[in-house]
């Protein structure tokens, strides 16, 4: 035998070995076995280290099990070795979604569209993208040539849904989530947010049962083996444990007094920062913290239920929001008191606490402000303003005073984040607070303090604000919305804000 006819050989015998496994890896990852896939898949890329698809493919395997920055790596070197496989960018582009780096993943769909621009999964991936990214206008074309290619494209439909809700379109949001629904009932993801544009037009009673389904769309375990509670009596203890934000969970705890006034014997589990607040303003109910591992409950529990599911017993219609209720949870009244008498307020003066930022990971930013645009508002006569705004702030308020001469108090060695009690103390030493969607607007309107928040327009505005036509949520009756138009920047709602406390001060 020649030395080519050897060679030859060698090679067949090394493109059938990368074809076994590649092909075991594919069937492997159908079935679900991802883990086995993965191996396959590098063994096939021994005998071929440059393949594009096999790369990629590898990085589908590697997202799945939650590895997902090492699957972009795995991708972004897919797409460098062969620039026109279009799968390789949208796989690209469903890694980076998952990191809410969506301007990158942006790109990359725009890039597989550009090489496959009939592909609706690639068009919906597209869509979604930009919608994460606020660009509804733009992300409504590239959904609807999606459909115009797959009518039946149930994914589709629930993404178009979610581009109509940021733009405000929440009539043709409901039917397009509706329509994902009529084509895949199973689509858990078009349930939850049907679920949230529905509790945020204030149809609570399906508004509710739809957002059930956030369990299944995010994977939300549930935590205790107890059967659901379904509102009927229970015959000992009643669990509910929180599964969100902070802000959520002080939310959900306006719940709390209807269980007990029930006749419910109440076990509250809920963020460890949350537990002192929790406990003095319901002392009947077992206010357990967060553990991991979990703790000993004790025998008596009988039934449970996620917080976020407790309004579907207790808020299934707009009726029974108590309105006239100004506060729901106690804060510590000596600590506030020193707070405000801490901060040296002349006779007369106003104390107003302001928050600018969310660092909420997926939409933080759309809801957020820069303190140095707050500048009119902080120059109100007659007010003195007290910082509210957790994490490390004080190079921004350096830089207001330093560049406009504005001070900003601040109470030392109180940290807004962790000790959430001494929080709540210092906004309810407040005279109102103004802030945007995050921590402190939760914890104002629970603890009755009058506030003003400023509600994004698109990704930034949460269900329960409500819709234009609610300027106080029923959450909390001392709150006034003021709300972001589509298009506007955050000075004009900054300077509606100022306008309002000027009105304020002149005709208390």
């Amino acid at each position: 035998m020649t030395r080519r006819g050897q060679d030859g050989n060698a090679s067949a015998r090394k493109i059938e070995a990368f074809i076994s496994h590649f092909s075991a890896g594919v069937k492997l990852n159908a079935a679900g076995h991802r883990e086995l896939a993965e191996a396959e898949f590098r063994k096939a890329l021994t005998f071929n280290p440059k393949d594009a698809i096999a790369l990629t493919n590898l990085g589908v395997v590697v997202y799945e099990q939650g590895r997902v920055e090492e699957s972009i790596k795995l991708h972004r070197k897919a797409v460098a070795l062969d620039p026109k496989a279009g799968i390789a960018h949208n796989n690209l582009g469903v890694s980076l979604n998952a990191m809410y780096r969506y301007p990158e993943a942006v790109a990359a769909y725009a890039r597989a569209v550009d090489l496959d621009p009939t592909n609706a999964q690639t068009l919906s991936n597209y869509g979604d993208a930009l919608t994460n990214s606020g660009r509804y206008a733009d992300s409504v074309p590239q959904l609807l040539k999606a459909l115009s290619i797959r009518p039946d494209y149930a994914e589709a439909y629930s993404n178009l849904g979610m581009a109509y809700w940021g733009l405000g379109q929440l009539d043709d949001a409901i039917a397009a989530l509706r329509k994902a629904l009529d084509l895949n009932p199973a689509l858990a993801m078009a349930r939850k947010n049907l679920g949230s544009v529905l509790l945020m037009c204030g149809q609570f009673t399906e508004g509710w049962q739809q957002y059930d389904y956030r369990w299944t769309a995010d994977s939300i375990l549930l935590r205790y083996v107890y059967p659901l509670w379904t509102g009927r009596p229970v015959d000992g203890e009643l669990l509910i444990w929180g599964e969100q934000g902070p802000g959520d969970e002080i939310l959900h705890a306006s719940m709390m007094g209807d269980l007990v006034a029930a006749g419910m014997r109440v076990v509250w589990e809920c963020d460890p920062r949350l537990a002192p607040l929790f406990q003095r303003s319901y002392p009947t109910v077992r206010v357990i913290p967060r553990r991991t591992p979990q703790p000993d409950l004790g025998d008596n529990i009988k039934a449970h239920l996620p917080g976020g599911s407790v309004g579907h017993i207790v808020r299934f219609d707009r009726s029974r929001f108590p309105l006239q209720r100004r506060a729901y949870l106690e804060p510590d009244v000596a600590r506030a008191a020193a707070f405000r008498a801490k901060l040296g307020l002349k006779a007369g003066e106003k104390l107003v606490g302001i928050s600018w930022l969310s660092k909420n990971v997926a939409f933080g930013e759309k809801k957020s402000t820069a303190l140095a645009a707050w500048v009119d508002i902080l120059r109100t006569p007659g007010c003195r303003f007290v910082d509210l705004q957790y994490g490390d702030t004080l190079v921004e308020r350096q830089a207001l005073a330093r560049q406009h001469g504005v001070e900003l108090l601040h109470v030392d060695g109180l940290d807004m984040r962790d000790d959430l009690d001494g929080l709540a103390a210092l906004v309810s030493a407040c005279d109102l607070v103004i802030t945007v969607s995050n921590t402190t607007a939760h914890v104002a309107g629970a603890v009755g303090t009058p506030v003003w928040i400023l509600v994004a327009s698109g990704g930034g505005k949460l269900w329960y604000w409500g819709t234009e036509k609610d300027d106080v949520p029923v959450w909390y009756p001392v709150a006034r919305i003021i709300r972001q138009r589509t298009g506007d920047p955050w000075a004009v709602s900054l300077k509606y804000a100022a306008d309002a406390l000027e009105a304020l001060r002149k005709h208390p």
